[in-house]
């Protein structure tokens, strides 16, 4: 039986990528009668930590509030969406259109040989948004298949699904960028204000809710140790207004982590830098299960996450708690 054509729902989104958003917002606004929706920021890994490397204006069709057009452009000479523009000028840079079932798209796809940019479905486990996107071999322009659930409504985006669907199209831009696939920061978003985010990350007691540093204990008034098979490790926690770091102080270097915290539409983007001296595999490693604990932080937090994706982190972050006990200690 042919699995094919595909079972397409309508166009969901589509995205332009242009110089000037400003100037390409306007026109479609002024002329065109488009409708104005929001402008998300996000860094796709070539702004520094804080910072965005691509801006998007997202507007309603003219008389149609549930599909939108993205505008997008480049903010940093190194962002892959200006080395996009800069290698195949502006104008359409995909199309998307609705699916009920991504994953037996996906599959269809995939048997048949078609190309697709990624070897996994893009998915981001709080909402369970889900897209791909198809090679622009076949058309000349990228097509998204996206799949949307009750929490990810359409004209919604997820920075890092968006980050991640962007590097997903590195090969497009006419030379390697193999170096920059090993991550520098993992991007998530939490519930509630910047505040709560921080009361709770300070609170060291907190940790092995979420983390696999589950053997943390209070040893006196303010201090803290994380117990390992082979010596203790102090552990201090700081919070500034936007931002709450770990050190774990061993005696011939501390290990530090940073967690940033910024203010958005929904809740808070947290921006974790890969600790320095991280590179590699374990810097692919340690990425992975940073997210991992930004979920089940979100879980802990009350945000409502999608049970397999916290099954698959819990099981994540449960071995690798046994690494970190190993280790040794200060």
């Amino acid at each position: 039986m042919n699995p094919f054509p595909l079972s397409l729902g309508r166009i969901d989104h589509y995205t332009l990528i242009v110089p000037d958003a400003e100037v390409c917002t306007r026109f479609h606004i002024d002329i065109l009668g488009f409708g104005w929706v929001r402008e998300q920021k996000v860094n796709a890994g070539s702004a520094p930590e804080g910072g965005y490397d691509m801006l998007n204006h997202v507007l309603h069709l003219p008389g149609d509030p549930s599909r939108v057009v993205v505008v997008t452009e480049g903010l940093t000479e190194n962002s892959i969406f200006r080395k996009y523009l800069e290698a195949h000028g502006p104008g359409i840079h995909h199309v998307a259109y609705a699916v009920d079932n991504l994953a037996v798209a996906f599959q269809k796809l995939e048997d048949a040989g078609i190309s697709m940019t990624s070897n996994r479905i893009v998915h981001d486990p709080l909402s369970g948004l889900r897209q791909v996107f198809i090679s622009r071999e076949q058309t000349g322009y990228f097509i998204e298949l996206i799949e949307r659930t009750e929490t990810a409504e359409e004209g919604t985006f997820k920075e890092g699904s968006m980050a991640e669907l962007a590097n997903s199209m590195k090969s497009y831009l006419g030379h390697d960028e193999g170096s920059g696939d090993i991550p520098t920061s993992v991007v998530g978003e939490l519930p509630g204000t910047v505040e709560a985010v921080r009361s709770f990350l300070s609170r060291p007691e907190n940790l092995p809710h979420w983390t696999a540093h589950q053997t943390v204990m209070q040893v006196g008034e303010g201090r803290w140790i994380e117990r390992r098979l082979a010596g203790d490790v102090p552990l201090s926690v700081s919070s500034e207004a936007d931002r709450v770091t770990f050190t774990w102080d061993f005696s011939e270097r501390p290990f530090v982590v940073v967690f940033d915290l910024v203010a958005v539409e929904n809740g808070v983007r947290v921006t974790v830098p890969i600790p320095e001296g991280i590179g590699g595999k374990r810097a692919m490693r340690t990425a992975s299960i940073i997210t991992s604990e930004l979920l089940l932080l979100a879980s802990a937090m009350g945000e409502s996450v999608e049970p397999d994706a916290l099954v698959r982190a819990r099981h994540e972050i449960g071995r690798f708690h046994l690494e970190v006990y190993a280790r040794p200690g200060a």
